[in-house]
């Protein structure tokens, strides 16, 4: 691996975890504001399971992968990954879900993504596994979306 793959890899990764930081934190504040507690300790767990994920990103030693990082790696689009809406303290709790639906599918967007990038098998097999994960996490929140939400409209 180049050192210019290397430090695109890292970058990658690096945004990954702020990713992650940030999905703990949304989680974490979203709890602190809803009224029903087990929806807050739903969203904990949430939380909690995103913290993994950054856990396993940060404990990545990229500098023992003797892989090449492909061409399109430069040009990631880290736009698309971003969730347009932003909590806010008055929310509700459809714009709850939907900003948790926004974040997870971008979460699995970014990991199918990169899973695709890298040629060393543990790593691909570490992105597919954090993108198989989220895809759960926004299966959870699409089907309370379908059961509660448009039940409601």
């Amino acid at each position: 691996m180049t050192a210019t793959n290397l430090d695109t890899l890292r970058t990658i990764i690096d945004f990954a975890i702020q990713k992650e930081q940030e999905a703990v934190d949304f989680y974490t504040d979203i709890a602190g504001k809803v009224r029903l507690k087990s929806v807050a300790e739903e969203l904990l767990k949430f939380a909690v399971m995103e913290k993994g994920h950054r856990d396993k990103l940060q404990r990545l030693d990229l500098d023992g992968f003797a892989t090449k990082a492909t061409p399109e790696v430069a040009n990631l689009k880290i736009a698309d990954y971003l969730v347009e809406a932003k909590p806010h303290d008055t929310m509700t709790w459809q714009d709850i879900v939907h900003i948790a639906m926004q974040r997870e599918l971008a979460s699995l967007t970014l990991y199918t993504n990169l899973a695709g990038m890298v040629a060393d098998p543990a790593v691909k097999q570490l992105l597919e596994n954090l993108a198989a994960e989220e895809a759960g996490h926004k299966l959870y929140f699409e089907r309370i979306w379908d059961e509660d939400i448009l039940t409601e409209n």
